[in-house]
């Protein structure tokens, strides 16, 4: 890719990121994104061929590196023994929590795209994924305590989707309420804490 390219692409993404954050996404105008940029509006199509690709070419990386830190954290949480799983549970909301709402206050204004000023249900469906993987991870968690003898008290699926995507939706409203970054590594512990503690009562540990 040229030099001239790069700058005639990074002109776009700054005038879009610019044109979405005060409008949103609705309201956003390619025009006026191409008269920021100093470029036509078929010079954007170009580039990205949509609104929604732009949309996503600013929030995209930041969104998938959220789910796949996320994924990790479970993958390597499954992977111990369901013992260590059930010591591991306060332990793993310590370290990897602070690593979350960490990510995303580096990423601050691209997570404000994505959370307040995407389309309808862009942000849903982001959380949704990551609910997805906190979904899997809780069965997963249930069938191993119920594998070393636990009394798990009876949860349905509705139950886990609702207690997993309540978890996210505290990022959500970090960002949605300016939430000052210690602020929010504070009050993440404390809720996560809080929930872990809801699990173990459910897991009979």
């Amino acid at each position: 890719m040229s030099a001239q390219i790069k700058s005639t692409r990074q002109a776009i993404l700054q005038a879009g990121m610019q044109e979405f954050m005060k409008y949103g996404y609705e309201k956003a105008s390619l025009r006026r994104i191409a008269k920021e940029a100093m470029v036509t509006t078929g010079a954007i199509y170009g580039y990205f061929p949509s609104k929604e690709a732009l949309f996503d070419a600013l929030t995209g990386e930041a969104a998938d590196g959220l789910l796949d830190m996320y994924k990790r954290v479970h993958v390597e949480f499954a992977s111990l023994s369901p013992e260590k799983q059930a010591a591991a549970l306060e332990e793993i909301t310590d370290n990897s929590v602070p690593d979350m709402v960490n990510y995303v206050y580096d990423r601050l204004e691209l997570f404000q795209l994505l959370f307040l000023k995407s389309n309808a249900g862009t942000c849903d469906s982001y959380l949704d994924q990551l609910a997805e993987i906190e979904e899997k991870s809780s069965w997963d968690f249930i069938n191993a305590m119920k594998e070393i003898g636990h009394e798990v008290k009876d949860i349905d699926n509705t139950l886990i989707h609702i207690i997993s995507r309540s978890f996210f939706r505290q990022l959500l409203e970090f960002v949605a309420h300016d939430i000052p970054r210690e602020k929010a590594l504070s009050y993440s512990l404390v809720l996560g804490r809080f929930q872990h503690a809801g699990w173990k009562k459910i897991m009979g540990l």
